[in-house]
């Protein structure tokens, strides 16, 4: 079964708790497999009991059983504030932050890349960062993992203000 195979079946049980389904992860351990989603909501208020719930729910589900059998893992969790994107369209909502990303392919001799996003379309990304005169464009789907790059500094104090 692959991704979007568990996502249909993921997606109505984690939409019924007000949620929406982030990205999903098939690990395949040494002994174990382990079936990771990451939950968000429209206005990114999920919180461990939404995890809890939603992760009770899901051990219910015998199509999720009978494809990873009785001895997996489950982890349902947000997608923190270093968040993978699963998806390009997922970018659009992060314009202006700092990305971390490895292409799967060289691109102007390398793979590892960090910048601001500067645009995103169904596609494409642009990131600059302070080391370019021009901005560089990548297609999602070369992409081989794309994280946000939180400033921690900057969260700490933003944090430290909201006591």
């Amino acid at each position: 079964m692959n991704i979007e195979e568990f996502k249909n079946i993921i997606e109505p049980i984690v939409n019924r708790n007000d949620c929406m389904v982030w990205g999903i992860e098939i690990l395949r351990g040494k002994k174990r497999i382990t079936l990771r989603i990451y939950i968000d909501s429209e206005d990114n208020n999920v919180d461990i009991s939404d995890c809890e719930n939603i992760s009770k729910d899901l051990s219910y589900e015998p199509m999720i059983d009978s494809h990873l059998g009785d001895d997996y893992i489950l982890e349902v969790s947000t997608p923190g504030v270093d968040r993978k994107f699963f998806d390009v369209r997922q970018l659009s909502s992060f314009i202006g932050e700092d990305l971390e990303f490895k292409t799967r392919d060289m691109f102007e001799g390398k793979r590892k890349f960090i910048g601001k996003l500067i645009k995103c379309d169904d596609s494409y990304f642009s990131i600059s960062n302070k080391n370019m005169a021009s901005e560089l464009k990548f297609k999602f789907s070369d992409v081989d993992f794309c994280k946000l790059k939180p400033n921690y500094n900057d969260l700490i104090k933003e944090y430290s203000h909201a006591k």
